[in-house]
């Protein structure tokens, strides 16, 4: 196990036929040194946290293979079986080849040891299929999309904006953006990264590469990066409480909004590349307490 406090989660989102249902495994260790397991779910009609002892986890990071008692989760796709008071779901969805990043979404920030937390981006876009039973009602995966994350470290930022989105129609793809406040050497500053994958070409926006936050609130992000823009609105939510690391426990509740309506807009100077708004985007906004 990685030393204390830490956490390593792993977001596995699916969507088919305006249904979105998201995964987050996970193992996390607060200041005590207690280690403890657990898969939070999500969809447009709640979320829900199941614990699991540790010994009942195994962890292949190389190969993206994370077993949870009698759960996979793995890059062929997921074999789910929860059982609790509140929530059962079980079935199998099986994915299609990831489209991965090039290079690394944290760029040279990955090579720092010592930030508060970390962020990888797995696969920004595949295929779903399959069946999953949630509560006695079966939601089919025909055709569907799924999209993957994964982040480590002891503590989720105190304040950020996180939204990603699965395109379809005329403009297929898929987008993620975090704009978030990254402690550094007794200092903070306000980073951002995105990555478009758009009509087979994937674009990337980082701080490391000169990005900055134009404009920024609860419900509005703008990006500029020399001639690229990237402007994300939020029109409509319905969010639901999620569990999110503090010094390595799961101790903080945030909002997220997994099924939002969302306008995501991109240009190359006075050229278009993106206008969309979709109903089944995912949303989180946390701001920082003000004194």
């Amino acid at each position: 196990m990685e030393k204390f406090p830490y956490f390593e989660g792993w977001y596995l989102k699916h969507q088919a036929d305006g249904k979105m249902i998201a995964f987050i495994p996970a193992v996390h260790a607060g200041i005590t040194g207690e280690w403890e397991a657990s898969v939070q779910v999500i969809t447009g009609e709640g979320s829900w946290c199941v614990s699991y002892p540790v010994s009942e986890c195994r962890i292949d990071k190389k190969n993206f293979r994370i077993k949870m008692g009698d759960n996979l989760f793995s890059k062929k796709g997921i074999r789910v079986n929860i059982k609790s008071k509140e929530l059962t779901i079980q079935g199998h969805v099986s994915y299609g080849p990831f489209t991965r990043l090039k290079k690394d979404i944290m760029g040279p920030f990955r090579l720092l040891p010592f930030l508060e937390c970390n962020h990888g981006v797995v696969s920004m876009r595949h295929r779903a299929e399959g069946t999953l039973t949630i509560n006695g009602t079966a939601i089919e995966m025909k055709n569907g999309l799924g999209y993957i994350e994964t982040d480590w470290g002891h503590s989720f930022p105190k304040e950020y904006v996180w939204t990603q989105c699965l395109l379809t129609g005329k403009q297929e793809g898929s987008i993620m953006l975090s704009a978030a406040d990254v402690p550094l050497w007794g200092r903070s500053f306000f980073g951002t990264i995105s990555a478009a994958y758009i009509g087979g070409h994937m674009y990337r926006m980082a701080t490391y590469l000169g990005a900055r936050i134009t404009h920024y609130s609860e419900s509005e992000v703008l990006v500029r990066q020399g001639k690229m823009h990237l402007k994300v609105t939020k029109l409509g939510e319905r969010s639901f409480g999620l569990y999110a690391p503090q010094k390595g426990s799961m101790c903080r509740i945030i909002r997220e909004s997994p099924v939002c309506r969302v306008r995501y807009q991109m240009w190359n100077g006075q050229e278009s590349i993106l206008d969309i708004t979709d109903n089944c985007a995912s949303f989180e906004s946390v701001r920082a307490q003000r004194t």
